[in-house]
């Protein structure tokens, strides 16, 4: 049901579900007008607003779509809010998004009650219309899983509206609040990803009242949100919710997609917190009543030796687990390989790409002492590598990959782009041993892939990691070529060439989502150019070669450019792993306090 009014009365009365976490205005300007819909949940006011094409569209935000997960729900898995708290719920404006730090100021910002969505429609049902339901975007935010959020300051999604899509944009726990695993005290660990199964499920059930159609919903997401996009694409549980994918620089292969040691964490963060539980139950009790600051500021001093090893933009203990069998809402329970090497177990299509120099993110914390990576070349190796990186066999390992790179030479900032393809190739990696399982295993569903090399004005992702100088594409430069942000002011001529780029990516995007193919070749919605599918090949084939297309001043589809790169690191993982595809990933287990080690 939907009601409209052209004018309201002053002093709407705010959202109160539970929290005393302020709202706050991110546009200055006026509405056109306030909308009302209702949902399972009770009704709620919105805005009617303005495209940048004249058109009209209208959104929702801070729409709560679980109960505030704290007290006792800390740490657990979300509960769903059945009923609003009041008669008509104030949905103008965003409200808090979940604790975690913010991707530009570095500050820590938010609450633990954030567990908000925003719904952005251009069109709503008018009763028995008959109207045809849009295709359904749902948007996950990156920021290494420990920080970021949804709100239209960064992710607004208007040039997608202009597409005929309904995007919907979600806030989840992040960091200790969100990945926190103790099995023996009931924490199963995901609770973040759950969050984000939970708010499709809201979307399932409330999508039609905005014009969406539930039956055709297309998830994605960007760095660590493609990572999350990546597992839901696993979970048997969560595909019931959504049709297809788009995975953007992320991959669950990330030697950061994974949590290691995750009860040996839980318990040295209790001991930060000055306590000295016996058993897990009391770590968990300990952790449940800590400040919520406190915990998200100790967090990082619980990473592994060798998890300090590898320089990251910042350390991030708390990841994603396999799940233990028994737990009673997993989003995994198995290895990803195994579940890649079910025939056709994934099933949906899927896109899947990588930006030219993804690796450019890291450098800033490698820039503040280079010669650390020539002290300790141990500092290259992946942790998803069966290698104790603290021995002699690690170091020899280690000087190969330094001398592949580098040559004879130390690293420094003559060569710093070389350690940006070193970076770089980590991410690809993870993204090439997802292409040759789909290859040889997922037949019926298509996987498009791509790379992203274009250089312009919206290439944001180098000025969020303060590298707007250097030239290439950085990691999650394309996002902004999908997404408005009005922080990072992303509105362009139409005469320049990034924003002739930007109407080509939202328009694959949305077909993607409108057809499963994002270049389809007949109607309005066609392009210039054939995004192909990648091509299956035999299993015992060891040989595969990644067609991608190229996002560039020139489209076209063409074999990934860093194929020698691959290779290398290939025969690296066949020699330590085994197979490229046999990646390291603890699964999270029950281990006896007295038998463990930091």
């Amino acid at each position: 049901m939907v009601m409209r009014s052209s004018s309201m009365k002053k002093g709407w009365q705010n959202a109160n579900t539970g929290s005393e976490s302020e709202s706050h205005v991110t546009c200055s300007c006026q509405p056109v007008a306030r909308v009302a819909v209702q949902v399972a949940q009770g009704y709620m006011y919105g805005v009617r607003d303005i495209l940048p094409n004249g058109e009209n569209y209208f959104y929702f935000k801070g729409i709560p779509y679980a109960k505030a997960p704290v007290g006792n729900l800390r740490f657990k898995s979300p509960v769903p809010l059945e009923k609003f708290a009041v008669s008509y719920l104030d949905c103008t404006t965003e409200r808090s998004n979940c604790m975690g730090m913010d991707v530009i100021s570095k500050d820590i910002t938010g609450s633990e009650d954030g567990l908000f969505l925003n719904v952005y429609s251009p069109v709503l049902p008018r009763k028995d219309d008959g109207s045809k339901k849009l295709p359904v975007m749902v948007f996950i935010h990156g920021g290494g899983l420990i920080g970021g959020h949804a709100d239209s300051t960064m992710y607004l999604p208007n040039y997608l509206l202009q597409e005929g899509v309904l995007v919907v944009t979600l806030n989840y726990r992040l960091g200790v609040f969100g990945f926190l695993c103790l099995p023996e005290a009931g924490i199963e660990g995901n609770a973040g990803l759950k969050d984000q199964r939970l708010a499709l499920q809201w979307v399932s059930q409330n999508i039609s009242q905005f014009g969406g159609d539930q039956n055709n919903v297309t998830l994605f997401g960007a760095s660590s949100g493609g990572i999350a996009v990546n597992l839901h694409c696993m979970s048997q549980e969560s595909k019931k919710y959504f049709h297809k994918a788009i995975i953007q620089s992320g991959s669950v292969y990330l030697e950061w997609g994974h949590q290691e040691k995750p009860e040996e964490k839980a318990r040295k963060l209790a001991r930060l917190l000055g306590s000295n539980p016996s058993t897990d139950e009391e770590v968990y009790q300990v952790l449940k009543n800590a400040p919520a600051r406190k915990i998200y500021e100790l967090q990082t001093k619980t990473v592994s030796d060798r998890e300090q090893l590898v320089e990251k933009l910042f350390q991030i203990p708390f990841l994603p687990v396999i799940e233990r069998e028994q737990s009673p809402d997993a989003i995994i329970t198995k290895h990803p390989t195994e579940i890649m090497r079910d025939p056709d177990g994934v099933g949906i299509p899927i896109i899947l790409g990588y930006n030219e120099y993804d690796g450019m993110m890291v450098l800033l914390d490698a820039v503040k002492n280079l010669n650390i990576y020539n002290l300790e070349p141990e500092r290259f190796i992946p942790r998803t590598l069966n290698i104790d990186c603290f021995t002699p066999e690690a170091r020899q390992l280690a000087l190969e990959i330094k001398k592949f790179y580098f040559k004879d030479q130390d690293l420094s900032r003559e060569n710093i782009m070389q350690l940006v393809k070193l970076f770089t190739d980590k991410y690809l990696l993870s993204l090439r041993i997802t292409w040759e399982l789909w290859a040889k295993y997922q037949t019926k569903a298509k996987m498009f892939g791509y790379r992203f090399s274009f250089d312009g004005l919206l290439n944001k992702g180098k000025a969020v990691s303060s590298f707007s100088g250097m030239k290439g594409a950085s990691h999650i430069d394309e996002v902004y070529y999908i997404f408005s942000s009005p922080i990072l002011r992303t509105e362009v001529p139409k005469t320049n060439k990034a924003y002739e780029l930007r109407s080509k990516m939202v328009r694959m995007w949305a077909n993607f989502a409108k057809f499963s193919d994002p270049t389809p070749e007949t109607g309005e919605t066609s392009l210039p150019f054939k995004w192909e599918p990648l091509k299956n090949i035999p299993v015992d084939c060891d040989d595969i070669k990644c067609y991608v297309l190229s996002i560039a001043e020139e489209i076209k589809m063409t074999e990934m450019p860093e194929r020698e790169r691959m290779d290398f690191w290939t025969e690296i993982f066949r020699k330590y792993n085994g197979h490229v595809t046999n990646i390291a990933i603890p699964t999270a287990k029950s281990v006896d306090m007295n038998n463990n080690s930091d």
